[in-house]
C-alpha cells in the first residue's frame, strides 16, 4: 500500500472517531448494525489530515481486516478528539463487497497566528492594546464566534476612548497547511468624540455643580476628549474634592456615557455618595496632615472600621518610635458630632525620646554577627541621618522573622528571636541599647536524596546530572526554600528536555540520625514532545536571513521550553524589533509534534530625539575674554538624533547626531552593523565627523573624521575595540590666545591616520551610581605615516575605577587617570613636547579629572598669554566617600583629587609646590564637599571644590582686541581656590 493511500485511510479513522465522541448513542447506529463485520476500508474524507500516518495508526485501535467494534470506535474518537487538530469528525459506514467500508468525514481545528491592526488608529488606544482587546491568544484555537467577540472588544476598547465613529474590518487569510488563520482588522479611527455636561446622580452631599467642576472635563477653551485617561483623571478629580471636604468614604464611580450623535458628543453619568464628613486628628503630637494621610489608612481605603483604625494605631505607633518616642502610647477614640460628621481622634503620648546607641546580636554561632545586621531594619543613630537611630516594634518583628527565615533556609527549623530594649544604657539618660537574642536550635541535616520516576524517557535527562544540581544534597542543611528550589531545577531540567507536562512532587521523612531528615522526589514525566516546525509571523521589513540564525529550535527537536525563552531573548536582542510573542500551537492538544510560533511585531524604523542641557562651571572665560584664570560661565547646549533603524531589513542603523553650544559644535554620521556574521557582541561601525570644539578656551579647532570600528564582546564585562581613524584637525588661527612664535609647531593643520585598539572592563553593579566593582579601560594608538597622516606619535590612554561598601551605604571610590604621548621619528632639532598638534593633545582638569582646576585648564601654559597648551602626558588619582545625606534620595560625598598634566612622561612629579610662573609639571590637590540627588537618569551632581595649591602663571589683563594688537596688560594671575560644577552623573 502507497503511503498516499495510508494517509488517507488514518485520516478516515479520524473523523469517524470524532463523530462518535459527540453524538449520542442513537446516532451510531448504522456503526452498531455493522458491528462485528470485517472492515473492508477505511476512508478519510478529505483525504489530507493534519496528523501523520503514524500516529493516526497509534491512535486507531482497528484496522483494514479486523471486526468493527463499536466500542473500538468510541475509543478511537476520544483519542482523536485529545489531539486537539479537529473541531469536527462524522463516521459513515456502507456496506462492501467483503464487508463494511468506514467512512470518516473532518473538520480541521483553526488556531490564531497572529493579530495586526492596521490602518488609521488614533492613540489612544495604541494598536497593541487594541490587539491585545481582541482575547485572540497566539496559538489558541480559533472559531467564527471567536472573530465577533474579537471585533466587539476592540468596539468597546475605541468608544472608551471616545472613537464611537470608529469602524473594525476584520480580514482573515488562511494558512491550511499549518492550519493557522492570521487576522489583520482595519481600524478607521474616525473623529474622537468630546465631552458635554456630565450627568450627577446620588447623594453627592455637594451641590452638584462643584461635582461637574472637579471633574475638569472642561478645559479654558473647549471640552476635553472624551478618552478613558481623562474618564479616569475626571472621577478622581471628584474623589479629591471630596477628601478636601474631609468626605473620606465618599464613593465616585462612572455609571454610564451616553453618545450624542450630533455634535460627536459623550455625557457621561456619575453616581457620587459624599456620605459623612470625616474629621481625623491628632491630639498630644505634633502630626502634619500629610503624615495623618501616610499612616492612617482610612485616606486610601475610603472606608472606616475598626480594623482600620486599628491599623492607624499600629502604623502611627511605628512611626514616632522610629522618630525616637519608643515609649509612645497611641490610642484613638469616635464619635459622631451629627448624622453628617463623625470625629476620629488620635491620642498620642509621646513620653521621652530616646536614642538607639548599641544594637546587640546574641546567641548567634552559625552566622557571624556583621551577615545578621545585613538583614536588619533596626540601626543605631548616625550622625546626619537618622539622628535617634531607627527602631519601632513593627521594624523589630520585621527583623525577627528575616533573621529566622535566614537560619530556617539553614537547616534551623525551630529557631527563635526575641527582642529587646533596655533605656537609660550605661546611666545616660535617653540612651536605649537593643539586643536580639538567638535560639539557633538544632541543625537539621540531609540524610540522603532519592529521585523516582526520572527514567530519562525518548529523550535522555541524566540522573547524575541532575542529582549533582540539587541544593539539598547529602550533608546539606534541610529547608523548604532548598527543596522549592530543587523541584523547580527538576522541572526546568525536564521542560527543557521536551517534557513540558512533567510534574513532581516530594516526601520527607527521619533519617537514620536524630537530626536527619530523607527526601523523595517523586517524577511524572509525562509525555516527550517534539518540534514539529517553527513559524515566524508578522515579518515585513526584516529579512529571514536576521531572524533564522537566532532560532534554537528546529524540526524534530525536543519541545524545551528553554530553548524558546532563548530564542525569544536573541530575537529581542537585535534591537529591531517591538514585540516577539511566543507560544505553542494547539497547547492543550494530545499530539507529540507541536508547532513552535512567533509573532513578531517590527519597531519603528525612525527615531527622533531632541534634548536641551546646560553646564554650570568655571569654563575657562570666554573667546573674548583673555582672563586665562577662568571664570565663572554657563554654556547651554543642544542635541539632535534622528536615526533610521533596521536599515535593509539586516539589522543595520544609521544615525546622524547634532550638537550645538557654546563649547562645541560637532555633526556625525554613523552605519552600524550589529552581531557581525551573527557573532553574539561583534559589532562593525563605519562614521563620519565634523567637530568644532571650543572647551579648551585656548584655541578653537576644526576636525574632519572618517573611523571604522570593529567591538567584539570577550565576556560579559569585557569588550574589545579596534579600530583606524583618519583624521584631519586644524586650528582656527584667530581664535589663538597663545604667543604667535607657537603657532607654525603647535597650531599647524594635522592630518592623522589612526590605528587603535581599547579594552573594557566593567565590574561595576550599577554604570550610573556604583557602589561596589571596578571599572578598567586600556587605548593604545599607533599614529603612523604609513596609516595616510603626516604625523608619528604613540598614543595611551588608562583608567582604572574602584568602588568598594565599606559599611552599610557608605561607598569608597576612587579613579585613576594615566596618559602619555611619545613622538618618534621627528625631524632632527625638533622639541618633542610641541611636536604634537595642539588639539591632540592631553587637556584635562575639571569636573571629570581634578576638581581643582576649571575645565581643560589643567598643565603647561603659553609663557605670555597664561593660556593652556596641553601636554604629552597626565595623572590624575580621585578618592571619594559617598554617603546617604538627607532623606532617601539625597546623598553627599567627601573628595580629594590630585593630579596634572605634564609637558611629557619624564616630566611627571609628585611636588605639592611650583617652582616659579613657568613650572606647571607638578601634583596639584583639591578637597571638596558634593550633592547627588538620584533622578531616573542619574544623580544630580554639583561639586564644591577647594583647590589647595593651585597654579600661578603670567597673564595678560584686557581685551581679545587688546591681545592681537599686543597692547594688553602683563599681569600675574592664579587659579581660583574655588571651584565650582553642576552636572549629571558621577564623577566616575
Amino acid at each position: 500500500m502507497s503511503v498516499k493511500s495510508a494517509l488517507a485511510r488514518s485520516l478516515v479513522v479520524v473523523g469517524a472517531l470524532s463523530f462518535a465522541l459527540q453524538a449520542p448513542a442513537a446516532d451510531l447506529a448504522p456503526t452498531r448494525d455493522y458491528e462485528g463485520l470485517t472492515i473492508e476500508q477505511i476512508r478519510f474524507i478529505p483525504p489530507s489530515q493534519p496528523v501523520t500516518s503514524a500516529a493516526l495508526t497509534q491512535l486507531v485501535p482497528f484496522t483494514t481486516g479486523s471486526p468493527l467494534r463499536l466500542e473500538d470506535v468510541r475509543t478511537a474518537i476520544k483519542r482523536l478528539y485529545a489531539t486537539g487538530e479537529y473541531s469536527d469528525v462524522e463516521v459513515e459506514t456502507e456496506p462492501g463487497s467483503r464487508g463494511v467500508v468506514v467512512m470518516i468525514r473532518t473538520t480541521e481545528q483553526w488556531f490564531v497566528g497572529g493579530v495586526e491592526v492596521q490602518g488609521k488608529v488614533s492613540q489612544p488606544p495604541k494598536e497593541g492594546q487594541l490587539a491585545n482587546a481582541t482575547r485572540l491568544e497566539l496559538g489558541n484555537p480559533f472559531t467564527d464566534d471567536d472573530l465577533q467577540v474579537a471585533v466587539k472588544g476592540m468596539h468597546t476598547l475605541l468608544q472608551r476612548n471616545g472613537l464611537y465613529l470608529s469602524t473594525v474590518d476584520p480580514k482573515i487569510e488562511r494558512d491550511s497547511e499549518h492550519q493557522q488563520v492570521l487576522l489583520t482588522f482595519q481600524v478607521q479611527a474616525g473623529k474622537r468624540a468630546r465631552f458635554i455636561d456630565p450627568v450627577v446622580t446620588g447623594e453627592t452631599k455637594i451641590p452638584a455643580a462643584d461635582v461637574f467642576k472637579a471633574t475638569k472635563f472642561k478645559g479654558w477653551f473647549h471640552w476635553k476628549q472624551a478618552t478613558q485617561d481623562n474618564t479616569q483623571a475626571g472621577l478622581q478629580g471628584v474623589r479629591k474634592k471630596y477628601e478636601k471636604d474631609e468626605r473620606l468614604t465618599a464613593s465616585v464611580s462612572l455609571d454610564h456615557v451616553d453618545h450624542i450623535v450630533e455634535g460627536n458628543r459623550v455625557r457621561p453619568t456619575l453616581k457620587a455618595e459624599g456620605g459623612p464628613k470625616i474629621k481625623i486628628r491628632a491630639t498630644g503630637a505634633k502630626l502634619s496632615k500629610g503624615k495623618l494621610q501616610t499612616y492612617v489608612p482610612v485616606f486610601d481605603e475610603g472606608t472606616v472600621n475598626r480594623d482600620i483604625l486599628v491599623s492607624g494605631v499600629r502604623n502611627l505607633r511605628d512611626y514616632f518610635q522610629n522618630q525616637g518616642y519608643f515609649d509612645v502610647q497611641v490610642d484613638f477614640k469616635t464619635s459622631e458630632v451629627t448624622q453628617d460628621q463623625q470625629d476620629i481622634t488620635y491620642a498620642i503620648g509621646l513620653g521621652e525620646r530616646h536614642k538607639v546607641v548599641r544594637v546587640d546580636i546574641q546567641g548567634n554561632r552559625y552566622f557571624t554577627a556583621e551577615a545578621v545586621r545585613e538583614r536588619m531594619f533596626l540601626q543605631t543613630a548616625g550622625f546626619i541621618r537618622l539622628r535617634h537611630g531607627r527602631y519601632s516594634e513593627g521594624f523589630a518583628r520585621r527583623d525577627e522573622d528575616a533573621i529566622k527565615n535566614l537560619y530556617r533556609d539553614n537547616g534551623f527549623r525551630d529557631v527563635k528571636v526575641t527582642t529587646t530594649a533596655s533605656d537609660d544604657y550605661k546611666g545616660k539618660k535617653g540612651n536605649v541599647a537593643v539586643s536580639l537574642t538567638i535560639e539557633e536550635g538544632t541543625q537539621y541535616r540531609v540524610a540522603g536524596v532519592t529521585l523516582d520516576g526520572a527514567n530519562g524517557g525518548a529523550f535522555h535527562v541524566d540522573q547524575g546530572t541532575m542529582m549533582a544540581g540539587l541544593m539539598s544534597g547529602a550533608g546539606q542543611p534541610f529547608s523548604e526554600s532548598s527543596v522549592a528550589a530543587d523541584r523547580a531545577f527538576i522541572l526546568n531540567t525536564y521542560q527543557s528536555a521536551g517534557y513540558p507536562d512533567a510534574a513532581i512532587d516530594w516526601r520527607m521523612t527521619p533519617g537514620p540520625g536524630a537530626s536527619e531528615v530523607s527526601l523523595r522526589y517523586i517524577v511524572a514525566e509525562g509525555q516527550p514532545r517534539y518540534v514539529r516546525d517553527v513559524l515566524i509571523t508578522g515579518l515585513r521589513t526584516t529579512r529571514r536571513r536576521l531572524v533564522d540564525p537566532n532560532l534554537l529550535l528546529k524540526a524534530g527537536d525536543p519541545l524545551s521550553w528553554t530553548l524558546m525563552g532563548n530564542t525569544q531573548r536573541r530575537l529581542y536582542d537585535l534591537g529591531v524589533f517591538e514585540k516577539v510573542d511566543m507560544a505553542i500551537q494547539n497547547p492543550q492538544g494530545d499530539t507529540e509534534n507541536k508547532y513552535v510560533l512567533y509573532r513578531i511585531t517590527e519597531g519603528r524604523r525612525y527615531y527622533l530625539g531632541l534634548g536641551f542641557g546646560a553646564e554650570v562651571a568655571r569654563i575657562g572665560g570666554s573667546q573674548t575674554d583673555i582672563n586665562a584664570g577662568g571664570s565663572n560661565g554657563f554654556a547651554p547646549r543642544g542635541d539632535l538624533e534622528l536615526s533610521r533603524l533596521n536599515f535593509l531589513g539586516l539589522g543595520h542603523s544609521i544615525s546622524f547626531k547634532g550638537r550645538y553650544s557654546t563649547l562645541d559644535r560637532r555633526l556625525s554620521l554613523s552605519y552600524l552593523i550589529p552581531r557581525f556574521h551573527n557573532v553574539e557582541g561583534r559589532n562593525i561601525t563605519v562614521s563620519g565627523l565634523y567637530d568644532n570644539t571650543r572647551d579648551v578656551l585656548t584655541f578653537t579647532a576644526r576636525r574632519l573624521e572618517g573611523s571604522v570600528q570593529v567591538s567584539q564582546k570577550l565576556s560579559k564585562p569585557t569588550v574589545l575595540l579596534l579600530r583606524y581613524t583618519w583624521r584631519d584637525v586644524q586650528v582656527d588661527q584667530s581664535t589663538l590666545k597663545i604667543n604667535p612664535l607657537l603657532i607654525p609647531l603647535v597650531a599647524q593643520p594635522a592630518r592623522l591616520g589612526i590605528v587603535s585598539a581599547t579594552v573594557v572592563q566593567d565590574r561595576r553593579d550599577d554604570p550610573v551610581n556604583a557602589h561596589r566593582g571596578i571599572y578598567n579601560s586600556a587605548d593604545f594608538g599607533l599614529v603612523e605615516h604609513y596609516f595616510g597622516g603626516d604625523k608619528n606619535f604613540i598614543r595611551f590612554l588608562g583608567r582604572n575605577s574602584f568602588y568598594k561598601t565599606i559599611h552599610k551605604e557608605l561607598v569608597l571610590a576612587s579613579n585613576t587617570q594615566f596618559g602619555w604621548i611619545h613622538p618618534f621619528s621627528i625631524t632632527a632639532g625638533t622639541d618633542p613636547s610641541i611636536y604634537i598638534p595642539l588639539p591632540e593633545r592631553f587637556f584635562g582638569g575639571g569636573n571629570a579629572s581634578n576638581r581643582g582646576f576649571p575645565e581643560n585648564q589643567a598643565g603647561p601654559r603659553d609663557p605670555t598669554t597664561g593660556f593652556p597648551l596641553g601636554g604629552n602626558a597626565l595623572l590624575f588619582h580621585a578618592t571619594e566617600l559617598r554617603f546617604p545625606f538627607l532623606g532617601d534620595n539625597i546623598d553627599g560625598v567627601l573628595f580629594h583629587d590630585m593630579g596634572n598634566v605634564y609637558s611629557s612622561v619624564s616630566s611627571i612629579s609628585f611636588r605639592t609646590h611650583q617652582k616659579d610662573l613657568e613650572d606647571f609639571n607638578y601634583m596639584v590637590h583639591a578637597a571638596g564637599f558634593g550633592i547627588r540627588y538620584k533622578t531616573p537618569v542619574g544623580p544630580v551632581r554639583v561639586d564644591l571644590a577647594y583647590s589647595i595649591n593651585p597654579p600661578a602663571f603670567n597673564g595678560l589683563k584686557g581685551t581679545y582686541q587688546q591681545l592681537l594688537l599686543n597692547t594688553a596688560t602683563p599681569t600675574i594671575q592664579r587659579v581660583s581656590h574655588f571651584q565650582f560644577f553642576f552636572s549629571i552623573g558621577q564623577a566616575f
